[in-house]
């Protein structure tokens, strides 16, 4: 270390069971004219990139929050590096943040922890009514560039999809909550192909990821865990579309190299008897009803397909039929609740609605997509598009699932961290964004660091609590939470400033039903027995500066805590129901 600048770090804990998180503490002194402010702080475990950078505060004070997947030794040690630019990512060089590459020979690191990984067990999955798919993306196979818009930064740190401790961390996560398949995406890559040969570089590399991935989920089963199966999501239309001819090519190169491997025996989610495969199809190309007026009400939609009404209409008249020889093909489109491509028997990336469509074939409810958040027609900056809420717009959209109870379920979306960067939005203009936005306006379910900065200035993200939510929300369709109500505040934000005389308060609950609310404020009661989802709470006399808003529902009990800080563990015994939301009054 230097003679005037030291790292230090410690953990509270030096046993972790696997895939569960280490919480380590680093504290960096600087000289005199110097500030911890310009140094990033980099975990390294077992020599190896692993975790979220962090900016120390200017008291020298950094948390990490570190998912340990592999059993064994955990080495645990903190670089300190200079930042060299003023981009949020604080390097000339990002890709020193990426996970997996190796520790430096030289530099200043703190001491190094000792911890241990230790084996653990998951329960069986047993076969209910409903299956929950988990999408996920495997196309984060580029230099940390490829981060440049994420609108937060992952606990495992930005990542290539191609490292195996990062996939089981997901899959280990996947089997915490209890789902039941993967869906990777490879929906946008072989837009205009004739033939699946024609597919590019870049689609080989999120085929080669998959790979990769299914050899970890066989690993992980060789090992007796209780891993999650797969189901393929190639694509069809949503850019200029590919003709019928190169699915069905790619579902045959699907089928002999993977499906008839016998590494990947098992691998496979069953549905109507063969293995299922999902095809995305916004321009509703692989159905003789589809029209191309139903996708054009989407604007990017339109956009994006590349062919004028007639063409595109002409094209799907002229494509022969699936070939579902070997699976069953279910298509998928997006905003179903304007195409009305759920009409048709297609399923949902995402809709845009607080009530999404559900989708019947043969009068039987068949699939239904929830999600923390999600974009209209005209994207993430419309009015109507509905940010995450603080849960409450997760919770809204899984309303439709339990009063439907279909065979499916998708949890939509694990980690796509991907957005257009600004001034280069969809539409003639530019403005409409989609995938990722913000942090508010995003979609992404992975545990992120609750302090590294956003590519549109947030800073800090969600840390569990998405995950941990959606625990709770599948604990509560299979009956598994008791008594227990979920509380979400949808307003004021966390850490919103607030200039008004009044702090208009909002929100809703799921699970068993509450008769009356209290609220307090820095825990002093100021409304009790509050009857609906909202009140106006009066500020004058509050000082300016920060305050803590608590939204109670009386007599009701939890048995998830909903942490920002670790995953959860459902409670034996079940806990009041509140949630505390910090402010700061301008």
């Amino acid at each position: 270390m230097s003679d005037t600048i030291t790292v230090r770090i410690r953990a509270a804990q030096s046993s972790i069971a696997m895939g569960r998180t280490a919480r380590v503490d680093a504290v960096i002194e600087t000289g005199p004219g110097d500030s911890p402010r310009h140094y990033l702080l980099l975990p390294f475990v077992n020599q190896r990139r692993w975790g979220a950078h962090e900016r120390p505060s200017p008291d020298g004070k950094a948390t990490f929050l570190l998912p340990l997947p592999d059993p064994g030794p955990a080495r645990v040690q903190v670089l300190a590096l200079r930042s060299d630019s003023d981009h949020r990512m604080g390097l000339r060089d990002p890709d020193l943040l990426l996970a997996g590459r190796p520790m430096p020979e030289d530099g200043l690191f703190s001491n190094a922890l000792e911890l241990e990984v230790t084996r653990r067990t998951f329960p069986r999955r047993e076969p209910s009514g409903t299956l929950f798919g988990m999408q996920w993306e495997p196309w984060f196979t580029g230099d940390a560039r490829r981060w440049g818009t994420a609108q937060a930064v992952p606990l495992l740190g930005f990542y290539d999809s191609y490292n195996p401790a990062v996939t089981r961390q997901h899959i280990l996560w996947f089997m915490d909550l209890g789902v039941d398949f993967i869906l990777p995406d490879w929906s946008n890559h072989i837009w205009g192909c004739a033939h699946w040969h024609e597919r590019s570089d870049g689609t080989n590399a999120i085929v080669h990821a998959t790979t990769l991935a299914l050899e970890t989920l066989a690993s992980m089963r060789d090992e007796g865990l209780p891993v999650p199966t797969l189901v393929p999501f190639p694509g069809l239309s949503n850019g200029r579309p590919a003709t019928m001819q190169a699915l069905n090519e790619q579902l045959s190169w699907i089928y002999h190299t993977y499906v008839r491997n016998p590494r990947f025996k098992g691998l496979w989610q069953d549905f109507d008897g063969k293995p299922l495969v999902v095809v995305l199809d916004t321009g509703a190309v692989g159905d003789r009803r589809g029209t191309a007026e139903s996708a054009f009400r989407i604007p990017f939609f339109k956009q994006t397909l590349e062919l004028s009404a007639a063409e595109l209409d002409a094209f799907r008249a002229a494509q022969p039929p699936v070939d579902d020889a070997h699976f069953t093909v279910r298509w998928m489109s997006s905003q179903n609740d304007s195409t009305h491509h759920h009409e048709l028997g297609y399923w949902s990336w995402m809709d845009g609605a607080l009530q999404p469509p559900v989708t019947y074939n043969a009068g039987v409810a068949e699939a239904v997509t929830v999600t923390p958040s999600f974009f209209n027609a005209l994207g993430w900056t419309d009015a109507a598009a509905q940010g995450r809420r603080g849960g409450a717009t997760y919770l809204e959209t899984f309303k439709a699932a339990l009063q439907h109870r279909p065979r499916v379920i998708f949890l939509h979306q694990f980690n796509e961290f991907t957005g257009q960067p600004e001034g280069h939005g969809m539409g003639a203009n530019h403005d409409i964004y989609v995938d990722t936005y913000d942090v508010e306006r995003s979609d992404d379910i992975e545990p992120v660091s609750i302090d590294a900065p956003g590519y549109r200035g947030d800073t800090g993200g969600w840390g569990f609590y998405y995950l941990n939510l959606t625990q709770a929300l599948m604990g509560l369709y299979r009956g598994n939470a008791g008594d227990t109500t979920l509380l979400a505040v949808s307003t004021p934000l966390r850490n919103a400033t607030v200039t008004a005389p009044a702090l208009h308060v909002a929100w809703t609950t799921l699970g068993k039903p509450v008769e009356h609310f209290t609220i307090a404020i820095d825990g002093i009661v100021v409304q009790p027995g509050i009857t609906g989802g909202s009140a106006d709470i009066p500020l004058a006399h509050l000082a300016r500066g920060r305050h803590t808003l608590t939204v109670a529902a009386d007599g009701a009990v939890t048995r998830y805590p909903l942490s920002w800080l670790e995953l959860d563990t459902p409670l034996t015994q079940p806990i009041p129901v509140r949630v505390d939301v910090p402010f700061e009054l301008a």
